[in-house]
């Protein structure tokens, strides 16, 4: 019967596959380290952020393709840089000393973890008929932050301060912590928040051309998915409300010792939901340099019908756990179980529907000489779900390609409840002619954690395989005079 949440599963998957995510809520490595994206990004690359992208070309090519494009990122607030490793480190035993160490550091500090992996990218645009675009995406996402008492039973078990005495049971031979003046969960936990959203989905866009007069052109778009549900949880209270609900996947193994009508009777990797998204997405060109755009993206809902569950409160009296040994807190299967540790009451529902974390944004960028490009980028959150973001978010930066085969690029990033971040990437274009180009890159979301240890953001995406081709003959249209930084 364990409970548990082995997250680390997930983000291996990500390690394997490639990395990507990036604070501004964009799986593109090309703008990732810009800090802008709504209104740049277009072929394959606008599909989930602005899909009226697919309006115009970044240059005279029809078609785009890419692989494995994607990223990860990890916010810690509780462990210095040198020491994230652990996080995915469960070889390691605590002493007494380092678990009150642990306690200390993961108190009020918030962990957040997310990535996304394109697993394909393709695109078609024409003048006439306007542009396609279909993606594979993986998107997951962590969120946590502990109130003082979980945080010392999470890593303390039975020797938190909560608990009064120690008995042994001498049939099991384990050591039982027992409280004399016992509290509700609601009120013990208040504070405390863990979230986790794991969902792959396959999203088929459509933009084109509204309006093209001299120094104006305006494009729309439309974008639906597919989504299949792979994990959700949510654990938090707030203002003595719980909002507990579940259904991960059976891969996890967890269990938590209570029937359920939509429980999944083996241990086979499945999706556990389904689903349907919707993106919409409105650009601007303003003489023939200055590109204004905003979307709407992920409005849409998950039907949870596998292993699903939901939370009620109860009283902590007891628990039958040491607590977790390292700082590896995605694998608390291993050590909390059901009968252990009791976080509520469990009780097994057919189904439930969740939202998907709707956002907007509006970005600006002004394209100056073809080689420099200026741009900034505002993110908002509109509902609080799992996998939504905690706060607005703010960017701008810039990127410049001196040279058609190189592209370079820097900005400033803050909001999201993660501070300010400094992001930085560049781009190669081995082959970069009006038939075909191979663009290849990488970029991180926070250069400056690399000089400093506290509140690290560890994070990159990386793209290696993305290609266009298909030549056209130079248009006379408004929106074909100005082409990105291709040096096409």
């Amino acid at each position: 019967m364990r409970v548990g949440f082995p997250m680390v599963l997930i983000f291996s998957l990500l390690i394997i596959s490639g990395k990507s995510f990036s604070q501004t809520q964009s799986g593109s490595f090309t703008v990732t380290g810009a800090g802008y994206s709504t209104a740049v990004v277009t072929d394959y690359q606008c599909v989930g952020l602005n899909p009226a992208n697919l309006g115009w070309k970044r240059n005279k090519h029809i078609m785009n393709i890419g692989f494995g494009e994607s990223s990860v990122s990890i916010y810690s607030e509780p462990l210095k840089r040198a020491l994230v490793d652990d996080l995915f480190n469960n070889n390691k035993s605590f002493s007494s000393g380092e678990k009150q160490e642990a306690v200390t550091n993961f108190t009020d500090a918030k962990l957040q973890m997310e990535g996304n992996v394109g697993a394909v990218g393709i695109s078609f645009q024409d003048d006439k008929v306007g542009g396609f675009g279909f993606t594979i995406r993986e998107r997951m996402m962590w969120n946590s932050n502990l109130n003082k008492e979980s945080a010392d039973i999470l890593f303390n078990g039975y020797n938190a301060a909560y608990f009064d005495t120690l008995v042994v049971d001498f049939e099991s031979g384990d050591t039982v912590g027992i409280s004399f003046n016992p509290k509700m969960v609601t009120d013990l936990f208040e504070g405390t928040r863990l979230e986790v959203l794991w969902f792959r989905e396959y999203n088929f866009s459509y933009g084109r051309s509204i309006i093209n007069r001299e120094n104006f052109a305006m494009y729309g778009g439309i974008g639906f998915k597919y989504i299949e549900g792979y994990s959700v949880f949510n654990y938090t209270y707030k203002d003595g409300v719980l909002r507990a609900f579940s259904a991960l996947n059976p891969t996890m193994g967890v269990d938590y010792g209570a029937d359920s009508p939509s429980k999944i009777d083996n241990n086979e990797y499945q999706a556990v939901g389904k689903g349907w998204g919707l993106d919409f997405g409105l650009s601007v060109l303003l003489f023939k340099n200055l590109r204004v755009a905003v979307s709407v993206t992920d409005f849409g809902k998950i039907n949870w019908d596998g292993n699903v569950y939901k939370g009620e409160s109860a009283v902590l009296s007891d628990i039958q756990t040491g607590g977790i040994n390292n700082y590896n807190i995605f694998e608390l299967q291993e050590t909390l179980s059901a009968d252990d540790m009791k976080w509520g009451e469990w009780e097994g529902l057919e189904n439930k529907e969740t939202e998907l974390p709707i956002n907007f944004r509006a970005g600006a960028s002004y394209l100056l000489k073809n080689k420099f490009e200026f741009g900034t980028e505002l993110y908002l959150p509109i509902n609080e779900v799992p996998g939504a973001y905690d706060k607005i978010i703010v960017g701008f930066g810039t990127r410049i390609s001196p040279v058609k085969w190189f592209r370079f690029s820097a900005g400033v990033v803050s909001g999201g409840a993660t501070g300010t971040n400094i992001p930085m990437g560049i781009s190669f274009f081995p082959f970069n002619n009006k038939s075909f180009s191979w663009e290849l890159g990488v970029a991180v979301k926070d250069i400056s954690t690399y000089f400093s240890q506290d509140k690290p953001t560890i994070s990159y995406a990386m793209g290696l395989l993305r290609f266009s081709f298909g030549s056209l003959e130079k248009e006379s249209r408004f929106e074909d005079s100005n082409d990105d930084m291709m040096g096409n």
